[in-house]
């Protein structure tokens, strides 16, 4: 059969394309300009493309994939709620033992999402939140894996940002990690997240951190930045 005309060699060729187009568009300063080009697309097309760029070695191309997802998935909800839920759970499914890989990028569209779709927040927010501390007595969700979990604090701060009524739900597990963790990226998130969410705790974490500087995305932009700035008024 000629390959020009058998439909599955031409749709092969056209995500193909729409995945370099995306990564392409994806890779600039800001992404604002670019955003409706993005968008135009069908949200399970532009879906399929968003989970390659998560992958992608640019750290620019992963994260402003993960704010396009967002967009995405919250304007998804507004015309097939359930659709939107069944991308929730592949990116759970994703941080999932089970599921036989890891999931780069899940936890921070999650919190993307959940920033911009208050509906998606109050049904998911608690399963992020999860992901952060231990829980006492049995099996839970915690990433043990840092990577991963520093892309779930990031997804709660995040999270604070939009929606601080509904990201006070993390304060337990916040306050469980707070004892615990070290790591300066991650206590950096939970300083925003405090901030976010204009809660306190004693000994400040912000306290824990060696000075340094963090490359970190926040604002829509990757940002190079003292650790500590974050964690000041």
């Amino acid at each position: 059969m000629n390959s020009m005309s058998d439909p599955s060699t031409a749709h092969s060729s056209g995500l193909m394309a729409l995945k370099e187009e995306v990564q392409v568009l994806l890779d600039r300063d800001d992404l604002n300009p670019v955003l409706h080009q993005l968008l135009k697309h069908p949200p399970h097309k532009l879906l399929g493309a968003l989970y390659s760029a998560l992958l992608n070695p640019n750290k620019r191309v992963r994260w402003h994939a993960v704010t396009v997802a967002g967009f995405t998935v919250s304007a998804l909800a507004l015309e097939d709620m359930e659709q939107a839920r069944i991308v929730m759970r592949r990116f759970m499914w994703t941080l999932n033992d089970e599921s036989g890989g890891i999931g780069w990028g899940s936890p921070e569209c999650m919190g993307e999402i959940m920033a911009r779709h208050p509906g998606l927040a109050l049904e998911y927010s608690r399963i992020l939140f999860s992901y952060l501390a231990s829980r006492e007595g049995g099996s839970d969700n915690f990433l043990e894996y840092l990577p991963l979990r520093r892309g779930a604090f990031w997804g709660t701060a995040r999270l604070a940002q939009a929606d601080p009524a509904t990201a006070k739900g993390a304060y337990p597990q916040i306050q469980k990690a707070i004892e615990f963790e070290t790591d300066a990226e991650v206590l950096a998130f939970i300083c925003l997240y405090l901030l976010h969410t204009d809660q306190s705790v004693n000994p400040w974490p912000g306290t824990k951190i060696v000075p340094q500087v963090l490359e970190i995305y926040w604002d829509q932009k990757l940002q190079t930045i003292p650790a500590q700035s974050l964690c000041k008024d």
